[in-house]
């Protein structure tokens, strides 16, 4: 009985000793064969331009007065292989409004950084390439196939006579070759290194719309009114992190994403990264001067920084705690630096953990698709209401036009140019409308592209719009990832809005704003969740 239990106990301590050995080694694949650790590289590149650009992100136009703080392109490349297979990813982040694909008739910077990382790299295939915007509003107009006149109703001469301002298509070329260096150079330097990720928590994202007592809803406006009922939506506080070391379990860079836009400074006439900058700058104090950081916007259309309620009680603690007051057209300082000191605490919460949960070959899988998704379906109401909109703005152009031939003077005035390029953009957009009539007759889908990436138990998904919260919050819900970073604006940033927000007619859910309607939201939540799901079933 004594001998019996001695070899039982030797057996045992066999297996203990068996399976701490295997736990030492690296991951094994499906196969049995050993996965290759992951391969991490860094680089960004400063895509900030040397001379004046058109600024985009709101109806009027404005020529870049001064820079605020740089605009960077950030480049993160991932490999890892298994059973001889190899999977390669370059992630770039920018500091733009939205990354063009060719959807809104302004180019394709995506295509353009593709073909030059491609032609550099060849082991690369585009869609390997993927880039996402931060959506500030201080960031240049990219644009090929658009002509200023055209657009604005207004030429980039007249609105800057005597400076040497940069057009849009000479501005795409620029930031494509900038953005094509930061993947390229991520690249070449890839080592061996691990990934963590975790979730934390900000407030720095509300939601943007009021819902009325009469039923309407609008984006922003006072709400200290009788007619204000409540909040139209859901909000999302949640910080998405993953964080990446080296081998010697130095932080080398990390993923950011939470459910805000970049828009505190979104009148400014000077170029600007809007919170990211001080974001950055945090994050480097407290982690390291040579730290990476890549933003990413989660499903955000209806969210904002912009406080909706309490807005007193907010400015008063940001004086009480000494930050800068509101900046005319710039923002508020302060709260561009509150809301980086809110993502740093975040950060910090979990770092601790972060250390202790290293994976340095955890399983890399990608897969693109492009989904064709269902139009927004006009009718003859949306058209002719949007046609009588355009007339109206036009007379106003028009007006405008006669009163400036009459007195040339007023040419010279600074900023001169803001209400008639304003009264153009409103009549082009009421225009579209009927154009996309005529056009959904023919093609009632639009492709898009979509994302899926995985990276050990977490997976990123990616869509090319302003999509509302609601869509983002389907596919987190229901996502075989264990944690998941939806990352909009990684197209064009069209709104993508909910049933709720078309009944209450705010601006992002209006036809002139959209192209996909909720029919397309529900097929664009049900391919991402499959094309996650096939990740996630391999063995």
């Amino acid at each position: 009985m004594f001998t019996d239990t001695i070899h039982f106990r030797g057996f045992y301590y066999l297996i203990v000793i068996g399976v701490m050995l295997l736990a030492s080694i690296p991951e094994l694949s499906a196969q049995g064969e050993q996965s290759s650790p992951l391969r991490v590289g860094w680089a960004s590149s400063d895509i900030t331009p040397e001379r004046p650009v058109l600024i985009v992100g709101q109806f009027y136009a404005r020529v870049s007065e001064g820079v605020m703080d740089p605009l960077t392109a950030t480049a993160l490349a991932l490999e890892s292989s298994t059973a001889g297979q190899t999977t390669r990813v370059i992630w770039i982040s920018c500091d733009l409004i939205a990354i063009g694909d060719g959807m809104r008739g302004q180019g394709s910077l995506r295509e353009a950084v593709r073909q030059r990382v491609v032609q550099r790299l060849p082991e690369f295939t585009p869609e390997q390439i993927i880039l996402n915007g931060t959506h500030t509003h201080a960031a240049p107009l990219v644009s090929t196939e658009m002509d200023v006149e055209e657009l604005y109703g207004v030429s980039l001469h007249a609105m800057a006579p005597g400076v040497e301002a940069i057009p849009p298509a000479a501005y795409l070329a620029f930031a494509a070759d900038r953005i094509a260096d930061a993947a390229v150079a991520a690249w070449q330097a890839r080592r061996p290194g691990g990934m963590s990720f975790g979730l934390s928590h900000a407030v720095v994202g509300v939601n943007r719309l009021q819902a009325l007592k009469s039923g309407r809803s609008q984006m922003y406006g006072n709400t200290n009114s009788p007619d204000f009922s409540h909040i139209e939506g859901h909000e999302d506080h949640s910080l998405n992190l993953m964080f990446f070391w080296d081998e010697d379990r130095n932080l080398t860079g990390m993923i950011v994403n939470l459910a805000v836009p970049s828009q505190v400074s979104e009148h400014s006439y000077d170029l600007s990264a809007d919170f990211w900058h001080e974001t950055r700058a945090e994050l480097r104090d407290r982690f390291g001067s040579d730290l990476y950081v890549l933003p990413q916007v989660s499903a955000a259309a209806d969210q904002s920084p912009h406080i909706m309620i309490g807005q007193r009680a907010e400015s008063r603690m940001q004086e009480l705690l000494g930050f800068a007051p509101e900046q005319t057209g710039r923002g508020s300082m302060g709260h561009r630096r509150q809301i980086a000191l809110r993502i740093a605490d975040g950060v910090a919460a979990i770092f601790p953990l972060m250390l202790e949960v290293i994976s340095w070959n955890p399983r890399l899988g990608h897969y693109m698709e492009e989904l064709p998704l269902s139009r927004r379906l006009l009718s003859e109401v949306d058209v002719a209401e949007a046609l009588q909109d355009a007339e109206t703005w036009e007379q106003r152009f028009i007006q405008m036009k006669e009163d400036l031939n009459r007195e040339p003077a007023r040419m010279q005035n600074p900023r001169w140019y803001r209400e008639i390029t304003a009264a153009h953009t409103h009549l082009k957009r009421g225009r579209a409308v009927a154009e996309r009539f005529e056009q959904e007759k023919k093609d009632p889908t639009l492709p898009i592209e979509v994302q899926a990436l995985r990276i050990g138990d977490a997976v990123f998904a990616t869509n090319p719009f302003e999509l509302y919260l609601d869509y983002g919050m389907q596919m987190k819900a229901r996502s075989a990832a264990v944690q998941t970073f939806v990352v909009q604006l990684a197209g064009s940033g069209t709104y993508l809005p909910t049933r709720r927000s078309i009944a209450g007619g705010a601006y992002g859910a209006i036809p002139a704003s959209t192209l996909i309607g909720p029919e397309g939201g529900d097929e664009l939540v049900a391919g991402t969740l499959r094309m996650i799901g096939s990740l996630f079933s391999e063995p």
